[in-house]
């Protein structure tokens, strides 16, 4: 077995099996059994891996597959030992993110348009429904009681009530300069006022005497 703790060559015999190097990924692997030898070489020693499992190098070396160098970890964990080891690889790190743009990104947007991505969501959104809950609330701003799903966030019986409170409270009011008299005033940041005041207002923008105050 300690020929398995460095394997140079193309082939590998063990116990009767031919392993043969797959230069593109590194691994050992028997096409007979369908079995990559690092594999195999665990389950000869400790039996078949559970599901949910894999077998990994210890020292990230493909060619020791003697059994003191491989132990089982997690699918999960195992894929995330492997993506760390990668992102020190600048061109690796470059691919990924234009394929992820390039690609990725595209064909998730196509399928979420497409007749089954919209089916899917709207199958999802039926189900999340199901699991919720509808709840009695009383409005911050027009203290009448009101029932909405659970959202941790429900204070207002509709959006007109939200607004009014946030004026109410002044959450949305910013400084502004007078374009006439050029003193400071405060207003609310959605409205389009320009003047401080109506006199300001009538001062700089002429008006017909008939709608003049």
């Amino acid at each position: 077995m300690e020929e398995l703790r460095n394997c140079t060559e193309k082939f590998i015999f063990l116990d009767g099996y031919k392993f043969t190097l797959d230069e593109r990924t590194g691994y050992y692997r028997c096409n007979g059994i369908r079995q990559r030898l690092h594999r195999y070489v665990w389950e000869k020693h400790n039996g078949k891996v559970s599901k949910g499992y894999h077998v990994h190098h210890k020292d990230h070396n493909k060619a020791n597959n003697h059994i003191d160098n491989l132990v089982l970890v997690g699918s999960s964990k195992h894929a995330k030992i492997h993506m760390n080891e990668r992102e020190g690889d600048e061109e690796y790190v470059k691919w990924r993110a234009e394929n992820f743009a390039n690609n990725v990104i595209p064909k998730a947007i196509e399928w979420h348009k497409s007749e089954e991505g919209r089916k899917w969501h709207s199958e999802m959104a039926k189900e999340s429904a199901k699991k919720r809950e509808m709840v009695n609330f009383k409005c911050d701003q027009c203290n009448k009681e009101f029932e909405a799903w659970n959202t941790s966030k429900n204070r207002f019986c509709s959006g007109k009530c939200k607004s009014a409170w946030r004026r109410k409270q002044g959450l949305d009011n910013e400084t502004r300069i007078c374009e006439c008299c050029k003193k400071e005033f405060v207003t609310n940041k959605y409205k389009k006022i320009r003047f401080c005041s109506k006199t300001c207002s009538n001062r700089a923008v002429p008006r017909l005497p008939q709608y003049r105050d």
